[in-house]
């Protein structure tokens, strides 16, 4: 079964709490989930760069770190218009879960 929502989706509403590298994304969106939304790093640095060119994130490059191997990390933050899209997201969401199906007769 497809996950619920799509990775850009899901992305923008972790964004919402803050800042963050994708990996940490990654988490923040299992753990919010309650395990339900498992993003793989295959669509999730995809997603980030396509949200990026959407004008929805701002990335910038973190300090070099020695367990990296000198690599810094990308961090992506929401723009105003991604917040604006997160919340859309939010109530075509919330209307869809409202959606109460009509029995079979």
């Amino acid at each position: 079964m497809e996950p619920p929502v799509s990775a850009k989706a899901a992305l923008l509403q972790a964004l919402i709490a803050g800042e963050s590298f994708g990996l940490e994304l990654i988490d923040r969106v299992k753990e919010r989930t309650d395990g339900k939304v498992n993003l793989g790093q295959g669509s999730v640095y995809p997603a980030l760069r396509d949200l990026e060119r959407e004008g929805l994130v701002k990335s910038h490059e973190g300090p070099p770190m020695p367990e990296r191997g000198g690599r810094p990390r990308r961090y992506y933050k929401i723009t105003a218009e991604g917040r604006k899209a997160a919340f859309e997201d939010r109530r075509i969401m919330g209307a869809l879960a409202a959606f109460s199906p009509v029995k079979a007769t």
